[in-house]
């Protein structure tokens, strides 16, 4: 517990510092409701009637000195609105990280097995939604993105969950920026997975998680649409509920607004590419002079955090019609991998060494891998989805038989429809057939789901991975070529299709984000109920198996 203890408070500090540099360097990049809302304040302010009176004829002097002033005070105004604005930032951000420790302490004290992030925030939410309840609520804000700066609006609010809200979402809103990059780790040590056989087999297994995504995210969304449909024609006709299938927020140019050019600013690059070169020289000077220090395992770290976090930025910069075709997930694994081949062949190592020391398994500060770091981080960022999900709680208590429905496919599909491809492409290794009945449940339910049914946990997660990534690269593309614009329908099959990889992927689409984040719980949550009840494990097994 004190090990825990004085990790978390490490790691607060660093994410505090750097939630100042990220949140300043990320000015022009504001929610787009906030840009539209300070559009229309300043139009509004350019259509005041101006004063007609003669200017009094005072001197130039004066009028300099004036503007002057005038000048001084609104930057002052400027960088105390800024200072607020970050320290609201870090104090949301420590919040969420020790509210994702408690609940990892309190679940590994007990043997809880179940994901204690998942737990917080279904927690979260849950307390949000009741302090509502309790204090007579009022009505949804679903378009509310703001972290309660500005008032460009008036409208009466909650004294209780919102007040949560309002609290915790400046951090929640710079965890969900970051959300990908929590999920590298996974990529960056694919190297290091057992091998799945001859190439032959390879095929097979691709196969399976290509078309099991495909399959997951169509039968998932059509059920949504169709669900809507139904709904819709009965009850247009008596007024109850008129649902409108298209989209319309799935993009920022569909409602007029200007979209932002760069996730991230460039002076943030900039430092994270500084500080990779430095503590990369670093790194390379103690492992030739001395490589028995204990100062050689935090600079390796070190310099791997660094050109991870810029790779990512990198990625997530380039040109949309770049990033649309590469996710930047795959930018930065892919840069990453050439950091730590760079790093062995400068210090006389092996690649595969150096991407064993990405991940050690341990948080002590002089041991602790950066995938560590990252990792451990991913916690805060899922509890944090509470927020997400309470912005937009009016458009989910609408779409509860949406959710239901979803659930339902998603789970049963998944696994009965995994089983039998896996069966019908006669993979020929057992553990392989069953390490894929888990692909599209988040890691932490697969390596239990595996454990369940005898499979190999880390052959599960290796395909958990791979089906996450293909579906944070093209999950978007697809429904686009498909036509599905619908956001509660995108959302709930990206989730279910491609769990936390694909939910992260779409962390931009207001509306869809908040679906994607329920579907990869509830998926992954009714598949482990599923798989616990005796009659159904032996019904899947049969069916994999022969």
């Amino acid at each position: 517990m004190s090990t825990t203890t004085t990790t978390t408070t490490t790691t607060t500090t660093c994410v505090n510092r750097f939630a100042l540099l990220s949140s300043s360097s990320c000015r022009t990049t504001r929610p787009l409701s906030r840009l539209a809302a300070s559009s229309s304040s300043s139009s509004r302010r350019h259509h005041l009637p101006r004063r007609t009176r003669p200017a009094p004829a005072f001197s130039s002097s004066v009028s300099l000195s004036s503007a002057a002033s005038a000048t001084s005070s609104s930057t002052s105004d400027d960088d105390a609105g800024e200072g607020e604005r970050r320290g609201r930032t870090a104090f949301a951000t420590s919040a969420l990280i020790l509210l994702d420790a408690t609940f990892r302490c309190l679940f590994s004290k007990y043997s809880i097995p179940f994901p204690s992030s998942l737990a917080g925030c279904g927690a979260l939410f849950a307390i949000m939604i009741s302090l509502d309840g309790i204090s007579g609520g009022v009505g949804d804000d679903d378009d509310d993105d703001d972290d309660g700066e500005g008032g460009e609006r008036t409208r009466r609010r909650t004294m209780g969950g919102y007040d949560i809200y309002r609290a915790l979402n400046p951090g929640a809103t710079l965890l969900a920026r970051w959300l990908p990059v929590f999920f590298v780790p996974s990529l960056i040590t694919l190297p290091l997975a057992s091998g799945l056989g001859n190439i032959r087999e390879v095929l097979k297994v691709l196969s399976v998680i290509v078309g099991g995504f495909v399959f997951t995210l169509f039968t998932t969304a059509w059920s949504v649409l169709g669900i809507r449909k139904l709904m819709a024609a009965g009850s247009n006709g008596n007024g109850v509920r008129v649902v409108d299938v298209a989209s319309t927020t799935t993009t920022a140019a569909a409602a007029g607004q200007p979209t932002p050019t760069r996730a991230f600013g460039d002076a943030l690059f900039r430092t994270l590419t500084a500080l990779a070169w430095i503590t990369g020289i670093s790194a390379v000077r103690a492992i030739r002079s001395a490589p028995s220090s204990r100062y050689v395992a935090p600079l390796r770290s070190s310099f791997l955090l660094f050109a991870t976090l810029s790779s990512f930025v990198c990625g997530a910069n380039m040109p949309r019609s770049f990033a649309k075709a590469v996710h930047p997930l795959v930018t930065c694994t892919c840069l990453t991998w050439l950091s730590a081949k760079a790093l062995a062949v400068l210090t006389g190592s092996t690649f595969l060494d150096v991407l064993r020391s990405y991940r050690s398994g341990t948080l002590s500060p002089l041991s602790a891998g950066p995938g560590d770091a990252l990792l451990f981080l991913l916690g805060p960022a899922v509890v944090a989805l509470a927020c997400q999900m309470y912005g937009r709680r009016g458009l989910m208590r609408e779409n509860v038989p949406e959710v239901a429905a979803s659930t339902a496919v998603s789970s049963v599909g998944g696994l009965y429809g995994t089983a039998a491809m896996v069966r019908l492409l006669r993979i020929v290794d057992p553990t392989v057939r069953l390490s894929l009945l888990s692909r599209n449940i988040t890691s932490p339910l697969a390596m239990a789901i595996a454990s369940i049914l005898g499979a190999n946990a880390s052959l599960a997660v290796t395909m958990v991975v791979v089906t996450g990534l293909f579906g944070a690269n093209f999950g978007a593309s697809i429904l686009d070529a498909f036509g599905i614009k619908d956001p509660v329908a995108r959302g709930l099959g990206i989730g279910a299709a491609a769990h936390g990889l694909g939910t992260a992927a779409f962390a931009n689409e207001g509306d869809a984000f908040p679906f994607a984040a329920i579907s990869m719980a509830l998926t992954a949550s009714a598949c482990t109920v599923l798989i616990s009840l005796p009659l159904v494990r032996k019904s899947i097994l049969m069916l994999a198996l022969g």
